[in-house]
Parts: structure tokens; sequence; C-alpha cells
């Protein structure tokens, strides 16, 4: 029973190789159809975009109708030495893609992401692998195959400067192709010479086949960005304590003023504009609202200056040759300080304290001591946010409280008087208002005698009447 089994396999395995050999040389080519694909995403090195990249191989000879299955080779081979044992199974075991061997003629694959794997550096070309496990076997016309058309072939199409392009390399007529089937029956044998591949079992022993196409020549990325940051002391050069900004908008445009693209700055205040085909460029930078932009070009090191114009946020127009990673163009930026001398109201500070569209000036003129320096019942201002819920007067009491509203025109003058405001109109009832501050608090309220009320309501609309400009300097216009 075994030598009659043995015998039926050698003659589905002869009748096999006589259907490649004759089916493939009277057959007329028809050119596979190539199945469109998503467009891939810019390349890490290469300046194109992928668009699709289709392998097609022709089945010659077909003993059943099976899955074959193609995968990402992992490790080096050579056609000329690889054999069943060196090779290993160095393949990854997930799957690229399929086809049917539900008759003969040509069977297409969409391997863009591997192909985009293989040019972006991913991972190296080492080719792929097609089996179709332990199902009766196919067999395919190899890259040696005396009818070049019937080859293996990948076919990849690319947009380069919003130009597409295409190229089909298949040994004989584009590019070169490597293949080689394996044999465990015949595990130390190298059959990378020979005219046809197989893929599953003949002889009852597993086949699989390995192809390696090289990829043309891409041009080269050029990149360009940097940095945006805060400006503390102004001068236009960074300094190792300023730090990034977050969220600012920067865009990349040609030389005549058009939007290219646009990224924002990350965490650390970081920008970048990558895989770009090599020409002229310039950055705009897009200033916040209640920022201004530090001085252009200051110091003799160019990466560490600010390139935006102070009026506009434009850099000078640069070029980007292919391979370039051009990391020197930045900005500095700032809030202006307030006009010093005169005065402005609890509600100017509280809209400028950095949480709504205008910058935060209040957080430079910080800390405050509502109270003396350390008292029981003082609160110390340190954060904008503290100012903000003081100034709003519904978090330290209610606006029927007058310690509450005390708070908040005792900070708002306190907040002038940082930010340069003559303070001797209020001198007096700064200190009284901090002295009472020190042993109550807003709790204190309701526990107050009638005069002291009064008191606390005098102290209120006198340093109301400072912030508004009525008494001391004139008010801020």
């Amino acid at each position: 029973m075994t030598n009659q089994s043995n015998l039926l396999k050698l003659a589905a395995v002869s009748l096999l190789l006589a259907i490649l050999a004759v089916g493939c040389s009277d057959r007329t080519l028809v050119e596979p159809q190539m199945p469109t694909s998503p467009g891939i995403s810019q390349f890490g090195l290469p300046a194109v975009t992928l668009d699709s990249a289709i392998f097609s191989i022709y089945i010659g000879g077909v003993l059943s109708t099976q899955t074959v299955n193609v995968h990402r080779i992992t490790a080096n081979w050579a056609d000329n030495t690889v054999t069943f044992n060196n090779f290993g199974g160095a393949y990854d075991p997930a799957v690229v893609g399929s086809y049917l061997t539900d008759g003969l003629g040509w069977r297409s694959v969409d391997v863009t992401p591997l192909v985009q794997g293989w040019i972006d550096g991913t991972y190296p070309n080492y080719g792929l692998l097609i089996e179709q496990g332990s199902s009766l076997g196919s067999a395919y016309p190899s890259s040696e195959y005396i009818n070049v058309a019937v080859r293996p072939m990948l076919k990849i199409c690319w947009t380069s400067g919003g130009i597409p392009e295409c190229e089909t390399i298949q040994m004989g007529i584009n590019g070169i192709v490597k293949d080689a089937y394996v044999s465990q029956l015949y595990p130390n044998d190298n059959y990378g010479s020979l005219d046809r591949l197989f893929t599953g079992f003949v002889n009852g022993t597993m086949k699989y086949s390995l192809l390696r196409f090289d990829l043309p020549s891409f041009p080269e990325t050029a990149a360009i960005g940097d940095f945006v940051w805060y400006d503390d002391n102004q001068d236009g050069i960074q300094d190792l304590s300023e730090l990034g900004v977050q969220g600012v908008t920067v865009h990349l445009m040609d030389c005549n003023g058009n939007i290219l693209a646009t990224d924002v700055t990350d965490v650390s205040g970081y920008y970048l504009f990558s895989s770009l085909t090599p020409g002229d460029y310039n950055i705009e930078f897009v200033l916040p609202g209640g920022y201004q932009f530090s001085p252009q070009d200051q110091g003799s090191d160019d990466a560490l200056d600010s390139d935006a114009d102070v009026n506009t946020g434009l850099a000078i127009c640069t070029h980007l040759d292919g391979g370039e990673t051009d990391l020197t163009w930045d900005a500095g930026i700032f809030v202006p300080n307030p006009p010093s001398g005169c005065t402005r109201t609890i509600g100017y500070w509280k809209t400028h304290a950095g949480f709504g569209p205008q910058a935060d000036v209040v957080t430079p003129l910080l800390p405050i001591w509502l109270g003396t320096a350390g008292g029981a019942q003082s609160i110390h201002v340190t954060t904008a946010a503290i100012a903000v819920d003081i100034l709003s007067q519904d978090v330290y009491g209610v606006p029927s409280n007058g310690i509450t509203k005390l708070y908040a025109q005792l900070l708002g003058a306190k907040l002038n008087g940082a930010n340069g405001a003559d303070l001797s109109a209020v001198a007096a009832t700064i200190a009284a208002a901090d002295t009472f501050l020190a042993t109550h608090y807003f709790t204190s309220w309701s526990t107050l005698t009638k005069a002291q009320k009064q008191t606390v309501n005098q102290w209120k609309g006198n340093l109301d009447d400072y912030n508004n400009g009525l008494i001391g300097p004139e008010h801020c216009n």
C-alpha cells in the first residue's frame, strides 16, 4: 500500500512539472490586475509617498485548490546557497497576504505595508516567502524561467514631488530578482538555479519558495525644524534655564508664501517637518495672543537665536539639500510687562492671569501676602490660580462678605504696586488691612462688630478707588 501511495505522489509531481513546462510556454500573458491600495504616509527616508506595492506570481501547475500565504523573511539568504537547513525557517509567521491555487495564471497580493517597512528601514529587505502548509503542492515559473513574461514581479507606485510614478521589477525586464525554493526532502540541496518554484507538499515533504526584489533608489529626504521657547530675559538668545512653549502653531511654507504643512510644538517646545523633497522652504511662527517675538538674529550662534521676524513671525527662505536635517529654526516669545506707574482694576488682573485668551501677566508679580507675612490667618498668593480665586470672590467667601471683597481689592492694589505703581496713597490702608487679615480669615466676617465691618468696608472702598485711578496714580489707559 505504501509503494502504491508513493507512486501516486510521484505521478502527481510529474504531472505538475509537465503542466508548468507546457502551460507556461504556450499561454498568452495577461498583465495581472494591480489592485489599488490606500496611500501610505511619507517615508522616514525617501521624499516620496508610497501608493501601492503589488507582488504577482504565475501559477504554472496545481494539484488542488489551496491557500498560499505570503510572509516576511527575517534573515539574509543567497539564492545560490540557500537550503532548507541553513535557511532554518527564518520568516515571520504573520501572514502579509494570501491567494488561492484555484487554477493556472497570475495571482496578485497587496504587500504595500511590507515594502513600506523595507523602504523606511523598519526591517531589512530580506524578501518574502510563500508557503501553503501541508497541502498538495503548486509550481511556478522562477526568475530563471525561459519565458521572461511569466517570471515573478513586484510593481510599486509612489508619488514624488506631486508626480505619480510606477516601476515593475521583473528579472530580465527591469531590476534584479533573486529566488529559490527549499525542500525538506533534500534539506542540504540548493535549488536557486532552477527555472521553477514550489509551495506545499511534494513527495510527502514540505517545500516553500523565497523571493527578493531589489528596490529602486529614491531621492533622499530633507527635514527642517526645531524650537519655540519662552525668552525670560527677552534678549533673543536661548539660555539653559529657558523652557520650550507647547502648543505654538508653526507653518512650513514655500518661498512664495504658500502654506505647505502645519505642525504644533510638543510639550517641550519642539516641532519638525520631515520627509521633504529637497528644495526651498520657509518657516512661519504663529504668535499666541498676548505674546511678543524676541529680537531676531541676536548673538553669533545661529542655533540659539530667534529667527522669527518680530512683526510677521516669518523666518527667511532657506534651501534644503537631500539628506539634510536643519534644526536651527527657532523662535523666542515672551509676555510683555504691563505698563508701569498706573493702576488697573481687579477685573484686569483676573482676566490676565493666563486662564483665557490673554497672556499671564500675574505670575511674574507673585508671590504676594494678604495679611502680614506668616500671619496665622494670612493668605500667601503664590500662583496665578490662587490669585484668580481671590479676585473672583467666590472661593474665599462670597461677594456679600466684606473680608472677601477686601481680599480682592488688596490683592489688586499689591499687584499694581508690584507692577510699578506708586502705593503711597494707600500705604496706610494696606498696612492696617494686613494687620487685620493676619488674625481674621474670611470666615470671621459674621462675628465682627458693626464698627469693625464699617472699617473693613472703608479699607475696601479706599483700595477700590486706588485701583480705579480715583486716588493715587492715574488709571492705565
